[in-house]
Order: C-alpha cells, then sequence, then structure tokens
C-alpha cells in the first residue's frame, strides 16, 4: 500500500509538472488575402496566400497584377515567397527575413498588424538594385 501511494505521488507530481502548450499563433492568420489601390489610373490589386509553418512562423506568398485605363493586364512575372515569417503574440507578423526573387537575394523588413481579418502591412523590401516600399490594407477572402 505504502508503494502504491509513493507511485500515485510521482504520477500526479510528474503530471503536474507538464509545461503548459504553447499557443498556435499562425493558425489566426492562415488564409487567402485580398487588396487594391490606385495610383494614378492604375488600379493595382495584391493577393496573399498564408499558410502555417509551425506554432509561430508562417510563409507568405503575394502577387500584383495592374490593370490599366485601356483595359490591359499584367500580372507580376513572379510570385514573391517570403519564408519563417514570425509571428507575435500581439497579432503581428514581424518581417525580418531574406529571400530569392528573380535570381536576386532580397531582405524584407517591417510589420503587418492583424485586427479580424483586415491585415495593414508596412514593409521595406531591398535588393542590391532597390529598395520598394509597400503599405496597404489587405482582406481575407
Amino acid at each position: 500500500m505504502k508503494n502504491l501511494n509513493l507511485l500515485f505521488l510521482i504520477f500526479f507530481t510528474l503530471a503536474s509538472c507538464r509545461k503548459k502548450p504553447e499557443p498556435d499563433l499562425a493558425e489566426k492568420f492562415v488564409g487567402d488575402y485580398y487588396g487594391s489601390k490606385t495610383d494614378g489610373t492604375v488600379i493595382t490589386t495584391e493577393n496573399w496566400k498564408i499558410t502555417k509553418q509551425d506554432l509561430n512562423h508562417v510563409n507568405v506568398i503575394f502577387y500584383f497584377t495592374n490593370t490599366y485605363p485601356n483595359g490591359n493586364v499584367t500580372r507580376s512575372k513572379y510570385d514573391i515567397y517570403i519564408p519563417d515569417v514570425t509571428v507575435s503574440e500581439n497579432n503581428v507578423l514581424d518581417f525580418n527575413n531574406h529571400f530569392v526573387f528573380d535570381q536576386l537575394e532580397n531582405i524584407v523588413i517591417g510589420k503587418a498588424n492583424r485586427t479580424n481579418d483586415i491585415i495593414d502591412y508596412d514593409i521595406v523590401i531591398t535588393d542590391e538594385y532597390s529598395t520598394r516600399k509597400l503599405s496597404n490594407k489587405i482582406y481575407r477572402q
């Protein structure tokens, strides 16, 4: 009986010491997003696909489409794929990543805040030839 009590005591001690599971921060960002803005007479639309990598990282894929006044539509030559974007507890994607785009090494730095189904982002993408500042609100489809 004494050994049985000791066994239960050890079991309950070990069970109570279990780590609290890490929250899944990435899942709430997963989905397809869409946004647009007008620059003069050109309407630029963007499509984002966010997939879960692990509990606190996502992968972001996006591309742009331009619609001109004459009806012509052009799509960006390549999809931009940014792996390993960190998700923080306050509904923010923290971009501080290296990725390859059009055979050039790129760096993206910035933040994207999520409120309900809207992501408001402000990022800077730099390669060896240029720096592009991107900001917009995109909406979950």
